[in-house]
């Protein structure tokens, strides 16, 4: 049975658990969106205090990777407004509400941030570990946020499919939080994880391989399925089988477009990456 206390975050039980309906376990995603106080130390006293009756399971900040708990998940949180007749709070077996400390175009040491997918996201590879051990899938039934605005899902969506949901999506609501948010699949997932080769694809040759002059056929069949994938990088398509400034640019778009970011995506082929471009035996 897993965990319905968040390992490694701080317990503050708020009382007034309440019962689930059953159902595809998802998770819902919240920010604090407080113009006055950014901190984790009152928002986590306004939930344990006055707040509490609006309470969600977890609150997390992006910046110092603070985590505190208020209802273990197999119970309904506060966080959500009902659609109709439908308790949206206690929809599923789990329904993990998540509120970050986040104000779309906050400041934090002389740095303004958007949007939560600009922030550190400081353990949110824990979060998002505990979630999947819930049985919660890496998908958003109604498309990942991609702006601070309402997007609702049918409620047919709502009450049938499992995964992650925008406060902005669920039925009955109002809100337009979280805003754009990080790719949660690739959140926990490194490049360093092998995956099973391909019968008929080019094995990852190691990342020593890719150095500045390196003349391969391998490369060049690399580049063309870059190409193909959409991440054409390049400037000149002379020298194709010569590794340089081009087959690093084009990568790192490739990379990117699997959902990694900063120094995953540094333009380098890893074992993960490599694979999902099926490069041809030559």
């Amino acid at each position: 049975m897993p965990d319905l206390w968040m390992p490694g975050a701080t317990r503050h039980s708020v009382g007034n658990t309440g019962a689930m309906n059953g159902g595809p376990a998802r998770a819902v995603w919240h920010i604090t969106s407080n113009a006055r106080d950014w901190t984790f130390k009152n928002e986590l006293g306004w939930f344990t205090g006055g707040g509490r009756e609006v309470a969600p399971h977890l609150l997390w900040d992006p910046f110092t990777g603070e985590i505190a708990q208020f209802f273990p998940a197999d119970s309904r949180s506060l966080s959500l407004q009902n659609a109709g007749t439908v308790k949206t709070n206690r929809t599923g077996k789990y329904c993990v509400q998540i509120e970050t400390v986040f104000t779309e175009g906050e400041t934090v040491n002389g740095r303004r941030y958007a949007s939560v997918r600009d922030t550190p996201c400081k353990n949110l590879d824990q979060i998002m570990s505990w979630l999947r051990s819930l049985g919660i899938p890496d998908v958003w039934p109604g498309g990942a946020p991609t702006a601070f605005a309402r997007d609702t899902v049918p409620l047919s969506t709502w009450l049938a499919q499992p995964g992650h949901f925008g406060h902005n999506q669920v039925p009955g609501n109002s809100h337009l939080d979280p805003g754009p948010m990080p790719n949660l699949a690739a959140i926990g997932k490194t490049e360093t994880t092998k995956p099973p080769t391909a019968p008929n694809y080019e094995p990852f040759p190691g990342a020593g391989f890719f150095t500045p002059g390196r003349r391969s056929p391998v490369i060049a069949a690399m580049h063309k399925r870059l190409v193909a994938e959409g991440c054409n990088r390049y400037q000149t398509n002379t020298n194709i089988d010569v590794w340089g400034t081009g087959d690093e640019r084009s990568y790192a778009a490739w990379q990117r477009h699997l959902g990694y970011s900063g120094p995953a995506a540094d333009g380098i082929p890893g074992p993960t990456s490599w694979a999902k471009l099926q490069v041809p035996n030559v």
